[in-house]
């Protein structure tokens, strides 16, 4: 998604661009996807939180849910392995995930894995699918960490944020 010159950029341009200049979030947390981020991703996940376009769910209640959906077996699948996908959807209750891989499209839809009366995440995988990006598939949890470092409420990007993004993506490529 934030590698401009990728083959699969035009199918989440709409993602990034709704998190670019709309009121788009990314949602994200626990050490699996701590690990993933160290590589080249790093810089861009360091600037889009410093721009606060980030909701990052504290580590600890992403791994022990993670290690709850393991350790009582809820899935039978032996490659499953998207557990972090499952405990971050739980914990932050947000409404769209993306992804390619078909077998978190299917699973991540087990309505087992999460609480009673859990609103089933909408998955965004190609650009057919922009109508998905709208305020009504905005998680409360988004919401809430929409203010500046003064408290003030902000929802799109000042120039300043929206040119040190670009320079990290354009550096990406």
């Amino acid at each position: 998604m934030f590698e401009r010159k990728s083959l699969k950029h035009k199918e989440y341009k709409p993602v990034l661009d709704w998190i670019l200049n709309g009121k788009g979030m990314i949602v994200y947390g626990g050490k699996k996807y701590e690990e993933e981020l160290k590589g080249k991703y790093r810089r861009i996940f360091m600037q889009f939180r410093n721009s606060n376009k980030i909701v990052e769910i504290p580590a600890h209640d992403v791994d022990n849910y993670e290690d709850y959906v393991k350790k009582h077996d809820l899935v039978k699948n032996s490659s499953f392995n998207d557990a972090h996908l499952v405990a971050i959807i739980s914990i932050s209750r947000c409404k769209i995930i993306c992804t390619e891989d078909v077998e978190a499209k299917e699973l991540v839809k087990e309505k087992k894995l999460y609480p009673k009366r859990f609103e089933i995440p909408k998955i965004y995988s190609n650009e057919s699918h922009k109508e998905l990006l709208c305020d009504k598939n905005i998680a409360n949890i988004c919401q809430k960490h929409k203010k500046d470092k003064y408290g003030n409420k902000t929802e799109k990007l000042n120039k300043k944020d929206r040119n040190a993004l670009d320079k990290v993506l354009d550096k990406s490529k």
